[in-house]
């Protein structure tokens, strides 16, 4: 992922999770797709930008149009279905086309702040509390992960059905996620989902973990390149890295960061990056 911001390399198709998530145009970025129901999360992380889209950005079914298009009216419909038999709070809102192509629904849905707001918070919170902290969550056995998967991980213990649970609240969790960065950029469950690291291992497609790079930069946004200087010893250097590929900055910010890395010992958050290259971009970015 890091690889496809900093580049904008198109590799093989594994890297299509990558380019729908980070794209700046997400427009054309659809339109690029191959084969884009296979594998089928990808209408998934599609209809996930299209709300941020709106939420961010005013209604536009220009976007809804290019990726029923693109998906086909069938796919589309399938996903329909699959939130309404969802469990989640929003499941009317993300199972109803009319509010993706009226802009009067649109507006009509949006103007209850309140409901939504309230929806939001406890959705987000009880994901934090659930898959980010592990409360109530349900863990395997060895013999139960071998029945399950025919193998043995040492690392991933998350059940099947933990998993199940989780890709059927995910749409609902990134459009609350989305609401709450767009309309109450303050709130406290954004900085509790960037600066809670998993435990386990992530989604196979990097969905948890485009959550927390998405609030990361949310909370930059807000309190600026601050809010990692008072926050360093909770973050990854990886995430660091990545906020510096996507966050305007400014060169007093990258100076105060950059003392801030140097002055630490050791890092206490593990990882594949030291802090020599968190060093040499700032110095291109600042350059």
């Amino acid at each position: 992922m890091l690889h496809v911001v900093e580049t904008g390399h198109r590799g093989t198709k594994g890297y299509r999770f990558s380019y729908l998530q980070e794209s700046d145009d997400i427009k054309t970025e659809i339109q690029q797709l191959e084969d884009p129901n296979n594998p089928e999360p990808l209408i998934d992380l599609a209809f996930c930008r299209l709300y941020d889209h709106y939420f961010a950005l005013g209604f536009d079914v220009e976007l809804f149009n290019i990726l029923q298009n693109k998906f086909g009216h069938a796919a589309v419909q399938a996903y329909l279905t699959k939130r309404q038999a969802g469990s989640s709070a929003f499941k009317a809102e993300l199972s109803n086309i009319n509010m993706l192509r009226d802009e009067a629904c649109w507006n009509q849905f949006i103007a209850d702040k309140e409901r939504i707001f309230r929806n939001s918070l406890d959705l987000l919170n009880s994901y934090y509390d659930w898959w980010l902290l592990g409360i109530g969550k349900e863990k395997s056995e060895p013999e139960e992960q071998i029945e399950e998967f025919s193998i043995l991980d040492h690392i991933d213990n998350t059940t099947l059905a933990e998993w199940n649970k989780f890709d059927a609240l995910y749409p609902a969790i990134s459009f609350a996620l989305s609401y709450i960065i767009n309309r109450h950029s303050g709130a406290e469950i954004i900085s509790k989902i960037a600066l809670t690291n998993l435990e386990d291992v992530p989604d196979m497609w990097g969905k948890d973990l485009w959550l927390q790079r998405r609030a990361m930069i949310a909370c930059v946004q807000h309190d600026g390149l601050a809010f990692i200087v008072d926050n360093l010893n909770k973050i990854r250097y990886e995430l660091i890295y990545y906020v510096l590929l996507k966050a305007d900055t400014n060169p007093i910010e990258l100076n105060q960061l950059r003392k801030a890395v140097l002055s630490e010992d050791e890092h206490p958050m593990w990882g594949m990056m030291e802090s020599e290259h968190i060093i040499e971009l700032m110095d291109k970015l600042a350059a």
